[in-house]
């Protein structure tokens, strides 16, 4: 089992939508890829047909290490500090227009870090 490379983490736009009025982010699970986990029998379901669903929807994905399975190396970070990497990417990545709804697809570990995320989110907000 080959482990993702640091470029395989972060975002990686698939589809930037027909003038898009919503963002569509999907965030992988443990052991899993920011593409290759939605890929069945080598389509890339978020590039190829989400969009022909959703054409106005700019398509993102989000990798980050969750390997458990290498060899050699596996991931160290804990959900913390996946969340605030993920908050900081995502506040990066949406700059021109952080005001637009986002759609979530989360899978397992990707779920749980997008839940910290607005458990750190809630926290910072309140007096």
């Amino acid at each position: 089992m080959s482990k993702p490379e640091i470029k395989d983490y972060g975002f990686k736009e698939l589809f930037p939508g027909k003038e898009p009025v919503v963002d569509v982010v999907a965030i992988h699970g443990l052991d899993g890829h920011r593409e290759n986990t939605w890929t069945d029998g080598g389509i890339l379901w978020l590039r190829h047909f989400l969009p022909l669903s959703l054409p106005r929807a700019r398509v993102l994905t989000y990798g980050y290490d969750a390997d458990t399975q290498h060899e050699t190396c596996v991931s160290t970070q804990n959900i913390h500090r996946h969340a605030q990497k993920l908050a900081q990417s995502l506040s990066m990545n949406r700059k021109d227009d952080p005001r637009r709804p986002i759609i979530f697809i989360a899978h397992d570990l990707g779920g749980i870090i997008l839940k910290k995320v607005y458990q750190m989110n809630d926290n910072s907000t309140r007096c």
